[in-house]
């Protein structure tokens, strides 16, 4: 059953996380995904590439811990793999989430430091 773009709009208005289950033409629409993250910022991970791209989108989400914590290598789809961060010290998250906004503020340094540049 195809919805409408008012439907879709209720819908993430009520539970933003219904994105990540809506039609591609919805992920890639700008009104759609504004309204899914201000519900749940979280929802941001479901919008599509372009618009997870996008400037003005990208700084209008509010981004905790938990959001960098959870990305994943496009190339791999698995978590980013920090070759100096031992997975079991305490600490390890702290260090793993300064490395991914690292990787938003200077995506260069981010490669150096993978490559142990």
């Amino acid at each position: 059953m195809q919805i409408t773009k008012t439907e879709a709009l209720e819908l993430v208005k009520k539970e933003g996380m219904q994105l990540r289950i809506m039609d591609d033409d919805f992920q890639n629409d700008m009104d759609i995904v504004l309204e899914a993250i201000k519900n749940t910022p979280h929802a941001f991970q479901f919008a599509s590439e372009r618009l997870q791209k996008d400037k003005t989108l990208n700084a209008s989400v509010i981004k905790d811990d938990s959001y960098y914590f959870n990305i994943v290598n496009e190339r791999s789809g698995e978590r980013f793999s920090i070759p100096m961060l031992d997975p079991g010290a305490p600490g390890y998250f702290y260090k793993y989430v300064n490395y991914m906004q690292l990787r938003e503020r200077s995506p260069d340094t981010f490669e150096k430091v993978l490559k142990w540049d």
